[in-house]
């Protein structure tokens, strides 16, 4: 499924076995986190006498770190990404569940998923834990890179990690610029959510987790293996 065909279903079958690895992206991806980033977006603004809708719009799939760098350039954009990370942390209770996604993430072996995301290492953590999602061995924050989404950097980063060439790793990203990133690193990848749909370059696009048909044999090795040495 590919360029106009997503745009009249909602339905992609991945086969996972195509791959050694699913990379996520985070907000709006695995949990919906729009009013918990609108909330300490819009304070850390009213307290720099910033438009707050300003912030909002700039704030589009960037690193907290570049959008301080952009609007506000007399202020060390590290010490006010950590403000801001600091903020998202006290709204966390406006954490909504993506619909599918824990069961989805929870059905991929852990050897075989990772998270990489613009947000600050410190929310990303209190994010999954106020969904309750494992952490994963290899989660990419806004820390780990120079250049965040949509430069391929993060997802080159996770590559180099796993020692995996990019087409051995599919992506599910909500945003453009995600779906920039993955695909500039050579990656295929899912759009998820209405902000990815209609992407020309996806292997295909659904609404929620619950519309991705994978098969949990198909994530885990040992399944396939045993199902071969029973036959």
């Amino acid at each position: 499924m590919r360029g106009g065909d997503q745009t009249k279903t909602a339905t992609v079958n991945v086969q996972l076995e195509d791959y050694d690895h699913v990379a996520f992206d985070l907000d709006g991806t695995l949990v919906d986190s729009e009013a918990v980033v609108e909330s300490a977006l819009r304070r850390w603004a009213r307290e720099e006498r910033i438009s707050p809708d300003h912030a909002l719009r700039m704030s589009a799939a960037r690193r907290d770190v570049d959008l301080v760098a952009a609007i506000t350039p007399g202020l060390l954009p590290e010490r006010e990404a950590a403000r801001i990370a600091d903020y998202e942390i006290q709204a966390m209770r406006l954490l909504q569940p993506i619909q599918g996604a824990a069961e989805f993430y929870n059905s991929i072996p852990a050897e075989r998923r990772s998270i990489v995301t613009s947000s600050a290492r410190v929310s990303a953590l209190a994010r999954l834990q106020a969904a309750g999602l494992s952490c994963p061995r290899i989660l990419i924050a806004a820390e780990d890179v120079s250049q965040g989404k949509p430069h391929p950097q993060p997802y080159q980063t996770l590559l180099r990690m796993l020692r995996i060439t990019p087409k051995r790793c599919l992506v599910f990203e909500d945003s453009r610029t995600g779906i920039e990133a993955a695909i500039a690193a050579g990656c295929d990848c899912v759009g998820i959510g209405p902000n990815a749909r209609g992407h020309p370059d996806t292997r295909g696009w659904i609404e929620n987790f619950c519309e991705a048909s994978f098969l949990a044999d198909r994530a885990d090795p040992a399944s396939q293996n045993e199902r071969r040495a029973a036959k």
